[in-house]
């Protein structure tokens, strides 16, 4: 079999295995939510940014570089130009100094030999200006280009639309939008139309700058200035539009480009790809997909690592494995952000072995790990636990000459803190600041959660104010685990202080630090403090939710203020979705220390009713759950409670069917054998039934 047909056969078998498998995530496995959010160590690209970094226009006459091996050859052509007599003409010589800026590293040297050019007496055309300013904006002196430009206009020469959009192109990658939009109105102004080519940049830029409703603007004003838009043009816009996760927008472009007779790009079908699998639309991924290469158009590198990254996100590593082997049997190489993606996926199933295996693999195969590829695996090794191997690896990042990044020795930190090895994370922490690396907020956040863990709460506070001291200012994060110490050492009113200081700095409590601070009142029986925080929790606009109120009823339960507990059920059934009540270490003290029951609050007053006997007597109803019948619970109870036989304990429910709620709750209380506290259940479940 030849080589073609062999390519051919791997990009038939691509084709077939990532449908199916984009397919089976829907018919296998939930989505999942990505981890990689708030985790501040999965520190590796998504791809989000792939297809807008991939260059938009070939040059013409890209063979007129095969003919220098390398600068040097370039030079010696240079040279030998500027010594023929007569001189060749200036075209000549800026064909040449375009090779060198396609080189993509020589822009100096480019500055350099037009000054020579200059020197032995041979003007500059516009061509010639243009090619320095680009090498300016190159080079991101942009304003060295401006000064060009006005040299163009001192010899009388005319900018071209070329000038003007190489400019405008150097102030958008500058990040001064408002200057390239000034410039493009200045252009217009003088006369100097826009072509495509201009239209696309100050339209790429508008992207960037999150401008996406201006960008769609300005097509629609480009095709009425008559200049129609390209694939290109589209593209940019489709690929902004999934990043803002307008993917029906983008959708609807897509296809007013393709009525229009513009036919997409892998570009293209790659940036939608990508914005329907973030929706977890995988049946619309996957039809692009067969749209895709029935088209004829294969996936490229950004294509295949962007495949890689969302099988491993969904924790599909074998999928995304045979991803990586299938774009190798098809002739494209992997590159490091490829190999890193898959690394991050093992690393994330705590497979660490295998993420090693791989970084081995990536320097056989020649591609020179990067300082995330150490922190992906510096990482997996902390997560196992394995933390001499991750020490080594740092170690061996460093001998390599890269330079580790925060998250590198956060990282460690971490894991030296969660192995209650304080001493190492603070000399990690030191030579941070020695080697010249500012921690940042999650850095100050894990040394100061180790501190706390481990009982240092001075150590731990100093380390607070010393962090204030810095350019940094701490987050809720930071007061959340300094507020919950300080509450479960007892010391209150340092957890009061820590709190009030949260309005002093601008920051506004969420539900966690609210349900914190309660939780530490009602554990110093400070009940009444306890329910105004909790009442300002809401009139700040942060509505509790069933961890709030579980908190708080338990407090009124544990000091025996069962009235505004059974008031906080009522009004939990009414405003909470969850309707969790957690029946942890009821007042009684029959539950074990420590334990934890959840109970799916029911939606009628009789299950509700047996939820708040079990609290109060303090027994678990074991199994429940939501889809628990009444007669299920009531047998549940009598098994549970006082051993009463269950069909006796049904047939009185029957009797007691067209009762009151009220009768039915003392009936129920009664028949349990519980007659030495009638007297305060039936007032109790009396005022459940008024709230039902």
């Amino acid at each position: 079999m030849s080589a073609a047909a062999r390519r051919r056969g791997s990009e038939a078998f691509f084709i077939q295995r990532c449908q199916m498998k984009i397919m089976g995530m829907i018919l296998l496995s939930p989505i999942t939510s990505s981890l990689s959010s708030t985790n501040h160590y999965n520190s590796i690209s998504s791809f989000t940014s792939s297809s807008s970094s991939r260059s938009r226009y070939k040059h013409k006459n890209d063979d007129a570089s095969s003919s220098f091996r390398n600068i040097d050859d370039a030079l010696a052509s240079f040279n030998h130009m500027l010594h023929r007599k007569p001189l060749p003409c200036i075209i000549q010589f800026n064909k040449l100094l375009s090779v060198i800026v396609r080189m993509r590293q020589y822009y100096d040297a480019v500055i350099s030999l037009s000054k020579q050019l200059e020197l032995a007496g041979l003007s500059p055309n516009t061509c010639t200006l243009n090619i320095l300013i680009n090498c300016f904006c190159l080079m991101q002196h942009v304003d060295l280009g401006f000064s060009v430009l006005a040299k163009v206009i001192k010899l009388g020469l005319q900018p071209t639309i070329i000038t003007f959009t190489t400019l405008i192109n150097g102030l958008c990658k500058a990040g001064e939008f408002a200057q390239a939009l000034e410039l493009f109105d200045d252009m217009v102004a003088r006369g100097c139309q826009p072509d495509v080519y201009t239209y696309t940049t100050i339209i790429n830029g508008l992207c960037k700058n999150g401008e996406t409703a201006a960008a769609a603007g300005l097509i629609k004003k480009m095709g009425e200035a008559g200049c129609q838009p390209d694939v290109v043009t589209y593209s940019t816009l489709i690929d902004s539009l999934c990043k803002d996760r307008l993917v029906n927008e983008a959708l609807d472009i897509f296809s007013y480009m393709k009525a229009k007779g513009i036919s997409p790009t892998v570009v293209s079908y790659t940036s939608l790809i990508q914005g329907l699998c973030s929706f977890s639309r995988w049946k619309e991924a996957s039809a692009m997909l067969n749209e895709m290469t029935s088209l004829n158009i294969m996936p490229d590198i950004v294509t295949f690592s962007l495949l890689i990254d969302i099988f491993c996100k969904e924790g599909n590593v074998l999928e995304a494995q045979g991803v990586l082997k299938t774009m190798t049997e098809m002739g494209v190489e992997p590159n490091v952000i490829t190999y890193n993606s898959l690394m991050h996926g093992y690393s994330l199933q705590m497979e660490v072995v295998e993420a090693r295996k791989l970084f081995d693999v990536m320097i056989t195969r020649g591609c020179k790990p990067d300082v995330f590829s150490y922190s992906i695996l510096i990482n997996g090794y902390c997560m196992v636990k394995r933390i001499d191997e991750a020490k080594q690896l740092f170690n061996e990042m460093i001998h390599q000459g890269l330079t580790p990044n925060t998250v590198s020795y956060t990282t460690l930190i971490h894991a030296f803190c969660q192995l209650g090895k304080l001493r190492e994370a603070r000399e990690l922490f030191k030579n941070m600041h020695t080697n010249g690396y500012l921690p940042d907020l999650c850095t100050y956040s894990v040394l100061l959660e180790g501190f706390c863990k481990q009982g240092y709460l001075g150590k731990a506070f100093r380390l607070f104010r010393a962090m204030q001291g810095t350019y940094l200012k701490p987050n809720l994060v930071m007061y959340t685990i300094l507020i919950d110490s300080m509450c479960k050492s007892g010391n209150l009113n340092h957890a009061r202080k820590l709190f009030s200081e949260l309005f002093v700095q601008g920051l506004q409590p969420d539900v966690q630090i609210y349900t914190t601070i309660i939780n530490g009142l009602c554990k110093e029986g400070l009940l009444d403090e306890a329910l105004e925080a909790f009442r300002k929790m809401e009139e700040d606009g942060c509505p509790p939710n069933e961890f709030s109120y579980n908190v708080i009823i338990r407090g009124f339960l544990e000091h025996k203020d069962e009235s505004r507990a059974v008031q906080l059920i009522g009004e939990m059934r009414d405003k909470v979705a969850s309707k969790k009540l957690l029946l942890c270490n009821s007042p009684t003290r029959c539950l074990p220390s420590k334990s934890c029951y959840v109970l799916e609050a029911p939606s009628d007053i009789w299950d509700l009713g047996c939820i708040v006997f079990v609290m109060l007597i303090g027994k678990p109803v074991w199994d429940f759950n939501p889809e628990t019948t009444t007669e299920e619970l009531l047998r549940k109870i009598a098994h549970e409670l006082m051993k009463i036989p269950p069909d006796d304990l049904i047939a009185d429910f029957s009797d007691a069917a067209d009762s009151t709620d009220n009768e039915f709750c003392a009936h129920l209380v009664l028949k349990n054998g519980v007659s030495h506290k009638k007297r305060s259940f039936i007032p109790l479940l009396d005022q459940m039934t008024l709230k039902s």
